[in-house]
């Protein structure tokens, strides 16, 4: 039982020393094609945001004139349920919409981040096959770690990243 526990401290350790990490938002933050990307995302937040608003100021102005017809004197009760039923509508129309917005916001990140993501992994791929190391994980979730096993620079300069004045 001995020697079986000492065989797993020994794969284990081996396993560990060939794993090291990388910082790998501190690279994709760096990496020059981020920004344009940045921007683009940023322009289309605002344009479906400026849409969204208008939505609401119309469905604003819709409900306080169903309110208005709901009050009136002389309203059925069939009137009165196609009034909810409008209002029902209008809402839902602004919810559809409010989440078709932030499901097209995301297609574009993920469409736009695809290739600049490819890259990083790859670049990653390459310095970890260089170094001999079997695992490479996110040093975010790190607490410690040697520091010879952080290839963050390795990678960077791999992309062509300038690290040193940053």
């Amino acid at each position: 039982m001995k020697k079986v526990l000492l065989l797993l401290f020994l794969v284990a350790g081996s396993a560990m020393a060939q794993t090291g990490y990388v910082q790998y938002e501190a690279i994709l933050a760096n990496m020059p094609e981020v920004e344009p990307i940045r921007k683009e995302i940023t322009q289309l937040t605002q344009k479906l945001q400026a849409d969204l608003q208008e939505m609401e100021a119309k469905s604003a102005a819709k409900m306080q004139e169903l309110q208005y017809q709901a009050q009136k004197p002389n309203v059925t009760e069939a009137e009165q349920q196609n009034i909810q039923q409008q209002a029902a509508a209008l809402q839902k129309e602004y919810v559809n919409s409010s989440k078709a917005a932030e499901l097209q916001l995301g297609a574009k990140e993920n469409d736009l981040m695809k290739p600049i993501l490819e890259k990083l992994n790859k670049a990653i791929e390459e310095v970890a096959k260089a170094k001999g190391l079997k695992a490479v994980v996110d040093g975010k979730v790190l607490i410690y770690a040697e520091p010879g096993v952080n290839i963050t620079k390795e990678v960077a300069m791999k992309l062509g990243i300038d690290t040193e004045g940053k």
